[in-house]
């Protein structure tokens, strides 16, 4: 996730160099004018991954055995 921090002071924009793996608050100094800047990052950073379709049984589950034994 990419996160651009603006100063409410100078006005600089500085973007953010390292990953964010959770939610909270992210803080960095202005390279400007030195106040230190923080942002608050909610919910996940990472696209939560759609469930898997629940299986449907096979049609020929319990009528054919292929566990391999003859």
């Amino acid at each position: 996730m990419r996160v651009t921090i603006t100063c409410e002071e100078c006005g600089e924009r500085h973007k953010l160099e390292r990953r964010i793996t959770e939610p909270g608050p992210i803080w960095i100094i202005c390279h400007n004018c030195e106040l230190p800047l923080q942002a608050v990052l909610d919910g996940p950073t990472v696209p939560a991954v759609a469930p898997a379709p629940p299986a449907r049984p096979s049609a020929w589950s319990g009528v054919v055995d292929f566990s391999g034994a003859a």
